[in-house]
Order: structure tokens, then C-alpha cells, then sequence
């Protein structure tokens, strides 16, 4: 009986100690690294819905497309011509002959355009600080017999003005004579712009015109030519 006995406390102890070391260590981790093999191959676990929208390592990523929007094209504006007749030194026959074109379907329009007609030489003295100044000074040059005007608008207004002179030479002539009377003037070049009156007929209906008819526009002064011109920038109407 004792034999019996201390055999299957044996075989209990032996079943004891399997479970406790062997199972154990087995469920604890001491297995295969299955999940660290994973890690280093996959880069973590992912979703199915990931899984598709992941690239494909052997797949060629495709060329993203950018679509642009082309700016609107000028070149129609700037390559269109309008026909011109001028410049009109009377601005009737200038009137005349925009009502003339315009009864023969011709879409025509009067234009003051400004033309640099070479450089002007101002000579002034500089601004004084208030008009009350400035009429002071123009009282003292007055009484002393030089011709002279207060400057009312611009950069240099409250200044005083002996003068604009197309000849260079004119004007530093003018400035000596100022300077010997005890003023200290300067010169100043500006363009020197005049204004001519044209006829502007729209693109595309000059063609429609006989020839009759412009040279009879045409005859009505001596200094009239026709031109053509982009029909942007020309004038204002």
C-alpha cells in the first residue's frame, strides 16, 4: 500500500512540475518569435481598408497630373489694327467726318492724343513755404521789374516761374539775368507734349470704306494722312 501510495505522489509531483515549467514558459513567450518576425518584415499590423489604400511596394506610383487653367489670351486685342485720319487742326472737320463715318455703318470716334514734341527748360525759384510767401515774393520781384508768375498746381506750387524756353541756351540766358538780381533759380526740363485730334474707325470696318470716300475725308485739310494703329492705348473716347 505504501509502495502504491508514494508512486502517485511520484507521477502527481512529475505532472505538477511539467505544468508549472514547461506550459508555462510556453504561453509566457518563450515560444517561436512569431510577432517579432512581423514587426521586422511588415512594418506593424493593418487594417484590411489600409491594406488597400497602401501602395504597392512593386507598383510604379503613377505621375500625378496638375491641370492649369490658361490665361485669357490678348493676343486677338493687340493684333487688331483701327484706322486713324489726322490730326485735325479744326475740330469741326473732325466732327464731320465721325458723322460721315458713322452714317456709313463705320464705327468712329474723336481722339486727343498727346505727342512729345521734344523738351521744354523751366526756369523758377523754388516753393515758398505758404502762398502768403509766395505772393510776398512775386510782389518784390514785380517792383523790380522781372517778369514773373506764381506756380498755382503741382511740385512746384507756391514756387515762382520766369519762363519756359524751347532753346536750352534761352533759358540759362534767362537764369543768369535772374541770378544777377540776387535769386537763386533753377532750370528744369520737361517733355514737351502737344495735343493732336484724331478719327478712330473700330477694327474691321476701315476695309468696308471706298477709297472714294477717304480721299475725299482726306482733302479736307493738307496736313491729313491715314494711318493704322493698335486699337488699344490709342485714345479715350
Amino acid at each position: 500500500m505504501r509502495a502504491i501510495f508514494i508512486l502517485l505522489l511520484a507521477v502527481n509531483l512529475i505532472f505538477f512540475g511539467y505544468q508549472y515549467f514547461f506550459v508555462a514558459k510556453v504561453e509566457a513567450g518563450y515560444g517561436p518569435k512569431v510577432s517579432a518576425e512581423i514587426a521586422d518584415g511588415g512594418g506593424g499590423l493593418q487594417l484590411l481598408a489600409e491594406q488597400d489604400r497602401a501602395p504597392s511596394p512593386n507598383k510604379k506610383a503613377e505621375p500625378e497630373v496638375k491641370l492649369e487653367v490658361p490665361a485669357a489670351s490678348h493676343q486677338k486685342a493687340d493684333a487688331e489694327l483701327c484706322a486713324m485720319i489726322g490730326p485735325y487742326s479744326q475740330l469741326l472737320q473732325a466732327e464731320y467726318a465721325v458723322e460721315r463715318l458713322v452714317a456709313l455703318g463705320a464705327p468712329a470716334h474723336l481722339a486727343l492724343i498727346e505727342i512729345k514734341e521734344g523738351e521744354s527748360y523751366w526756369v523758377y525759384l523754388r516753393p515758398e513755404v505758404s502762398e502768403k510767401e509766395a505772393l510776398r515774393r512775386l510782389y518784390e520781384l514785380q517792383k523790380k521789374n522781372i517778369e514773373s508768375h506764381v506756380i498755382t498746381k503741382g511740385e512746384l506750387t507756391n514756387g515762382i516761374s520766369f519762363g519756359r524756353f524751347a532753346d536750352y541756351l534761352e533759358a540759362e540766358a534767362r537764369s543768369v539775368e535772374i541770378k544777377k538780381e540776387g535769386y537763386d533759380v533753377d532750370i528744369k526740363m520737361l517733355p514737351r507734349m502737344i495735343q493732336e485730334t484724331w478719327v478712330v474707325i473700330d477694327a474691321g470696318f476701315a476695309e468696308k470704306i471706298g477709297e472714294t470716300v477717304w480721299a475725299d475725308l482726306l482733302s479736307k485739310e493738307s496736313a491729313l494722312e491715314k494711318r493704322q494703329n493698335f486699337c488699344l492705348g490709342v485714345a479715350s473716347r
